[in-house]
């Protein structure tokens, strides 16, 4: 590993049964730079995202990882609880004693809604409770799916700019995304 490397992936193939999803990716994430991971719905990009967390292996190709890393990771599922209140799951995600929770409650306008269950929450603010959890985080690198699915051009803004700082900050970024945003990063498309 480089010293400033966050992961390293050398020709990193996965296939299920006889189906290529992709076949020898290399790359390199370092501290203060982002990877945006494109292509089609099912190309592999949660796949390849899975395959960097350590949940699936590749069937050819290895990941290395940097001794020091520790990662946020939001998928593109909320993994939030339905029947619990705001406040409930933001105690669950151990978020509650976080001394910028009451910013970025109020930045992302949520603040009224503590004491609603999250079933009852648009698909919209269920998201921005998610994006706690990355607005928090106090990791060195950033593992994204379609984190801007569901926002506002509001939100959609402040995760840019929050993203974009986490980057001159030294951190990491990997991020699946249809949506356009104005991340500086390199990419890599999967077409299968």
């Amino acid at each position: 590993m480089t010293d400033n490397s966050l992961i390293i992936a050398n020709n990193i193939s996965y296939k299920i049964n006889e189906n290529k999803l992709f076949h020898n990716l290399s790359f390199d994430i370092k501290g203060g730079r982002a990877l945006h991971i494109k292509g089609k719905n099912g190309s592999g990009k949660s796949t390849l995202l899975r395959i960097i967390l350590g949940i699936t292996d590749p069937t050819k190709g290895s990941i290395n990882s940097a001794a020091s890393l520790q990662i946020c990771y939001l998928g593109h599922k909320n993994a939030l609880k339905n029947y619990l209140t705001m406040r409930d799951n933001i105690h669950l995600l151990q978020l509650n004693n976080h001394i910028k929770l009451n910013k970025y409650l109020d930045l992302i306008g949520l603040k009224r809604h503590l004491d609603v269950t999250v079933s009852s929450l648009s698909f919209g603010q269920q998201k921005k409770l998610a994006l706690l959890r990355v607005f928090l985080n106090s990791s060195n690198l950033l593992i994204l799916d379609e984190p801007f699915v569901g926002l506002d051009d509001d939100t959609h803004e402040q995760l840019t700019q929050f993203l974009s700082n986490e980057l001159i900050e030294g951190k990491g970024l990997i991020f699946t995304s249809h949506i356009p945003c104005q991340i500086k990063s390199d990419l890599l498309e999967l077409n299968n």
